[in-house]
């Protein structure tokens, strides 16, 4: 069995699989194998991976179950003792997998641990560096489009980690349980982070593990699909995991904030087509209530630390 398994979710990545595939070989840290899960591809990807990749392990969905679904499968089939999400448009630097693995080893009371994401084609922009989360249920990317000049080369505690080059601790995954399917793409490793940390599991941020992400580029064919899933997944998010003590403590703040954000993107955007997906978002977020309300009391069952805890991480760029 191998320390770690890294998993590639891939649709349609005929041109950005060798990138990310090849950036593995090329790691300081070797006690790996590959799981590259395809989502029902349309382009060659099966038949590249077979010809160049032979020692790659291909998971062939019928059907494309979004980043989710597409990883939860991977790592289902995978078995090592920390598990690495890499997406399928990213060059992972050559330390990175041995600086993640030796964060996570130094640092048992973490549950994951994320690199300085960079931009691929600007290489001096910081694409993200984790996640953060205030009262009002915003997630910002935490650095997003500064230039890089060193001011985050310390490593430090964060809400989240991004998941398009992050590395997890299967014992907190067996524990908490894998992506949540029902998020499809966007947010799920939001999620995913909140639930950690209710379960006691903290998130690092590791500036020696370096990533180059092609920013956009899986998601250009699919033009308002963002949007919707955006808007309906940062409804599902918040109110599947925000404890309750905090909602009440912070209602009107967070009602004022999200209804005034509502209208404000309604009125600025009302005769652009992207409205209606917004639109279409937040009702599916609604209708999904009886769903969120299931899954709060799962979590509830799982939460390990304190409403202050909690306050305690929230609007803060690092802990």
């Amino acid at each position: 069995m191998h320390a770690v398994s890294v998993i590639i979710p891939s649709l349609d990545g005929e041109k950005l699989l060798p990138v990310a595939l090849e950036s593995l070989q090329d790691q300081t840290f070797q006690d790996f194998d590959v799981v590259v899960v395809d989502n029902g591809s349309k382009d060659r990807s099966l038949e590249l991976l077979k010809s160049c990749y032979p020692s790659v392990k291909v998971v062939a969905l019928p059907r494309n179950l979004g980043f989710a679904g597409a990883v939860n499968r991977g790592i289902e089939v995978s078995a090592g003792e920390f598990v690495a999400v890499l997406n399928n448009d990213v060059e992972a630097h050559p330390r990175w997998l041995e600086e993640l693995r030796t964060a996570l080893i130094e640092h048992a009371e973490a549950g994951s641990a994320g690199p300085k994401i960079l931009r691929y084609f600007e290489r001096n922009r910081i694409n993200i560096l984790g996640l953060r989360l205030n009262r009002t249920g915003e997630i910002e990317l935490v650095g997003a489009g500064e230039d890089d000049h060193g001011q985050y080369d310390q490593a430090r505690y964060v809400f989240g980690v991004s998941a398009g080059a992050a590395l997890y601790r299967r014992k907190m995954l067996d524990e908490i349980g894998l992506f949540d399917e029902e998020f499809f793409a966007n947010h799920e490793d939001v999620d995913l982070a909140f639930r950690a940390q209710l379960a006691g599991y903290k998130a690092l941020y590791v500036p020696s593990a370096l990533a180059y992400h092609m920013v956009g580029s899986t998601i250009r064919r699919r033009r308002y699909l963002p949007t919707y899933l955006n808007n309906r997944n940062k409804i599902l998010f918040f109110w599947k995991n925000m404890p309750g003590e905090i909602v009440e403590k912070h209602f009107q703040t967070i009602c004022r904030h999200q209804a005034g954000t509502f209208l404000k993107r309604i009125l600025l955007n009302f005769y652009k087509l992207r409205t209606f997906y917004y639109l279409k978002g937040t009702a599916s977020g609604v209708m999904h209530i009886p769903y969120i309300l299931r899954q709060r009391k799962k979590i509830r069952g799982l939460r390990r630390v304190s409403v202050e805890y909690i306050e305690s991480i929230m609007d803060r760029d690092f802990l």
